[in-house]
């Protein structure tokens, strides 16, 4: 028995999730993915191991998880959303877990106008494509993540927010929506 095969993790039993490349892709559908591949690629985030995912999305196979990788849309990740040892280590690392807005201002200013949330695009659109299947379920999430990826501006992204906040409170009740809005900088 070799002991160093037991030590290699299986692809499937890790955490992935969009590299810049992949949320790229994902705009531009410049390479030729298969439906399947693609929709593996809208969805797929670092709250399941990737052997889920290939169960959760119909008609992806382990070689369409594999073009994924190998085109470097997606990457292994660790516990903590942090990129295994193949990628240097990015620069201090926030805590694990959902993206939190920035403390509010002097002013008392916790949302733009109009209670739009206060992250910036790259935030926003982080939380929502990260948080949308495990706040929604894998179904409604999936829906909710294609609608994250056509929207084309800060303002598209504060809408679907408001509207993920109001969709999680008709799904879980008042107390979800309000740790939702409370992510998102809402007040």
């Amino acid at each position: 028995m070799n002991p160093s095969v037991s030590e290699v993790p299986n692809v499937f039993d890790l955490l992935h999730s969009k590299t810049d490349a992949g949320r790229a892709e994902i705009r531009a559908r410049a390479l030729p993915l298969s439906r399947a591949a693609r929709n593996l690629l809208l969805v797929l985030d670092a709250s399941k191991p990737a052997g889920e995912w290939l169960r959760l999305v119909t008609g992806a196979t382990e070689a369409d998880l594999e073009t994924l990788r190998q085109n470097g849309l997606i990457a292994p990740q660790n516990a903590a959303g942090q990129p295994l040892a193949s990628q240097p280590p990015p620069a201090p690392a926030p805590a694990p877990g959902p993206a939190k807005a920035p403390a509010a201002t002097p002013s008392g200013a916790a949302a733009i106008a109009g209670g739009s949330p206060l992250l910036d695009r790259a935030a926003l659109y982080t939380y929502l494509s990260g948080e949308a299947t495990k706040l929604l379920g894998p179904f409604k999430g999936y829906a909710f993540a294609l609608e994250v990826e056509r929207a084309d501006s800060l303002a598209a992204l504060q809408g679907l927010a408001l509207q993920l906040v109001e969709r999680v409170q008709k799904a879980k009740g008042d107390a979800a929506a309000a740790a939702v809005r409370d992510a998102l900088g809402l007040r």
